[in-house]
């Protein structure tokens, strides 16, 4: 039987505080996926992503670019799990469609604009924000302005987080694979 290397947590072993964050997961996804388990090993860490992941859903960016964001980030740290759950979750609430998915994971949006915040995402990503005054200068002139680009590095850190649970534990994959 396949092993994740952090233990998947049942609703029946979680604490009373874990297993009301786990019931607002399932209460969003319709079930609690493997990699919420593994992270529900500490409430406060799951807490904290639960509301950094809220926040960043009401982002200016809107939902569409943050979805591109988060595939693009869980395709550069060669996170499966995130880029399965994302691509799938992406689909269903039909913000992206499959060949999106598969571009905003090489580097490419829809449209112009969309492909120049993905190329700073992989810059902010490679270099741990260590931009070049172009970097900036380039999302600027795409359009994008200090708001959303404090939203682009909040959404590459809030799922920094999730692809380094599933890349730790190797929560049991429940999502259709998308391979890297």
């Amino acid at each position: 039987a396949y092993m994740p290397r952090i233990k998947q947590l049942g609703f029946d072993e979680a604490q009373s505080w874990t297993k009301r964050l786990f019931k607002k997961v399932e209460e969003g996804f319709g079930t609690l996926p493997n990699m919420f388990k593994c992270m529900g090993n500490s409430d406060v860490a799951l807490d904290g992503f639960l509301s950094f992941n809220n926040s960043i859903g009401a982002a200016k960016l809107g939902k569409k670019n943050v979805k591109m964001i988060i595939l693009l980030t869980s395709q550069l740290n060669e996170c499966e799990y995130c880029v399965s759950a994302h691509t799938k979750m992406a689909l269903d609430a039909g913000l992206l469609t499959e060949d999106e998915c598969v571009n905003a994971r090489k580097v490419k949006g829809p449209d112009d604009k969309t492909t120049k915040m993905l190329e700073f995402a992989k810059q902010v990503k490679i270099t741990n924000g260590l931009v070049s005054d172009d970097d900036i200068k380039a999302v600027r002139s795409a359009g994008f302005d200090d708001q959303e680009i404090i939203e682009i590095i909040g959404t590459i850190v809030m799922i920094n987080f999730a692809n380094f649970v599933s890349n730790v534990g190797e929560p049991e994959l429940d999502f259709p694979k998308v391979t890297l």
